[in-house]
């Protein structure tokens, strides 16, 4: 997984990136629900696979306690520097190892925007395992998982139950795209290459 993102920021080929960018209105119409939910305490992110920051700058932004994690050094360094942001927001750190990374622990959301699609299925398990055991009882995990020509790995399509069997114990949502009963959202493209996000909780 690494491997083929160090490469992909070297060559400057970053299409999950523009992708992300399209689709923040859809990001920030969910945060807004989130934050409507935790309206009188400070709220804890975890941006999950952070790349060079774009996301977990919105997160802070928003005032949200944010911070990233990314297992690819040069992304981390660049979040750093683009931002503006102290480097104490950001961990070098493997996703499926997370309670041993050094990120802290007792979150409100996790974001993922394309984390859980680069992983295989023993590396699925083992990230739901480390969200699970860092979350807060209450807490909410916003998932997009992004069109075949996103990403530079050519992850497998993910569909519900993938999510479903790697995170037993939560309550999978779409929110978007097939099966989503959300009309409150702004528009999104229908091809698939936008993603379709997932809202995660736990009964």
């Amino acid at each position: 997984m690494g491997i083929g993102y160090a490469i992909a920021y070297r060559a400057g080929i970053t299409p999950w990136e523009k992708a992300g960018r399209q689709d923040l209105p859809t990001l920030e119409h969910l945060l807004e629900r989130e934050e409507a939910l935790r309206p009188d305490r400070v709220r804890h992110a975890i941006d999950l696979g952070c790349g060079r920051g774009f996301t977990t700058k919105v997160l802070l932004d928003r005032g949200w306690d944010a911070m990233g994690v990314d297992n690819v050094r040069q992304a981390v360094d660049v979040a750093v520097r683009r931002n503006g942001l102290d480097d104490a927001r950001f961990v070098i750190g493997d996703v499926r190892h997370l309670v041993h990374s050094g990120v802290g622990s007792r979150f409100d959301l996790f974001l993922d925007i394309g984390c859980f699609q680069s992983l295989d299925d023993a590396g699925r398990t083992l990230m739901a395992g480390g969200v699970t055991e860092l979350a807060e009882p209450d807490a909410t995990i916003l998932m997009r998982t992004g069109g075949p020509r996103a990403w530079p790995v050519r992850p497998r399509q993910v569909v519900r139950r993938d999510i479903e069997r790697a995170y037993r114990g939560w309550t999978v949502t779409a929110v978007s795209g097939v099966g989503s009963t959300d009309t409150t959202g702004p528009a999104r493209a229908s091809d698939g290459r936008s993603g379709e996000w997932f809202r995660l909780t736990r009964p």
